[in-house]
């Protein structure tokens, strides 16, 4: 490597065992999302202030627009659908 090469470092998040990414709180991810209408700001800022990609913060608009997140904000557990099934049966 030359003298006028320059080198960038990215910090990031270590994970271990066998979760492969980071597990978002529907909080989280109404107010990552939020942060995405504000004046002057585009989603890939917004994705990079994160670590996280464009992509995802545009799924997760579209869950919200659906309605699959408000759960979240009426402050009641939630149970995964597959147990609610369970449970029926």
């Amino acid at each position: 490597m030359t003298e006028h090469t320059t080198r960038r470092y990215h910090v990031g998040e270590v994970l271990s065992g066998v979760q492969r990414g980071r597990r978002w709180l529907p909080e989280e991810k109404v107010r990552i999302r939020e942060e995405t209408y504000l004046p002057g700001i585009s989603v890939s800022l917004v994705a990079r202030q994160h670590g996280i990609s464009g992509s995802q913060i545009f799924a997760w608009r579209g869950l919200l627009a659906q309605g699959a997140l408000t759960a979240a904000g009426a402050g009641r557990a939630m149970v995964p659908a597959s147990e609610y099934r369970a449970l029926q049966g």
